[in-house]
């Protein structure tokens, strides 16, 4: 049995709509368009010990070779384990540009070699203070990142 071209006509645009809205829900609150999705990245980055990941999930900054490379090792000094956070985003009233994400639930284990010996802290987010538990994002050209400086 063949179809009408009016048929086809009214399969395409729904077809095409259906993909839109599906790519939209795959791709929202992922990467950097929102406060929140600039500290996913963050932290992932971070678990994963990605340096170029973090890179791209911090505000863009101009560093010398040297001081990349320091930044580097820092950063590469400690290894970070994301157990269940949540978080909650606070837009600044007067930039909207501005947006504090605090992390109301989950624990953050980090672990680093001080002089010869593996030590490692868990953070529990509930007991930290909100101040220590909260990261600044800044939005720029539309993508949000993290307002921090590299390897810190």
């Amino acid at each position: 049995m063949r179809r009408s071209y009016s048929s086809y006509r009214l399969h395409v645009p729904v077809l095409v709509i259906s993909l839109f809205l599906a790519l939209a829900v795959l791709t929202s609150g992922c990467g950097s368009n929102t406060p929140e999705g600039a500290v996913k990245q963050y932290l992932d980055a971070m678990q994963s010990g990605d340096w170029e990941a973090y890179k791209a999930a911090v505000v863009p900054q101009e560093l010398t070779k040297e001081q990349e490379e320091l930044a580097e090792g820092a950063f590469k000094q400690v290894k970070v384990k994301v157990d269940g956070l949540k978080m909650e985003t606070r837009y600044d009233q007067s930039d909207k540009n501005k947006a504090a994400v605090i992390l109301t639930d989950g624990k953050i284990t980090y672990t680093a070699k001080i002089l010869g010996e593996t030590k490692s802290d868990t953070r529990d987010m509930k007991k930290v203070e909100k101040e220590n538990r909260t990261l600044d994002t800044v939005r720029v050209k539309g993508v949000w990142y993290v307002d921090t400086k590299l390897g810190l």
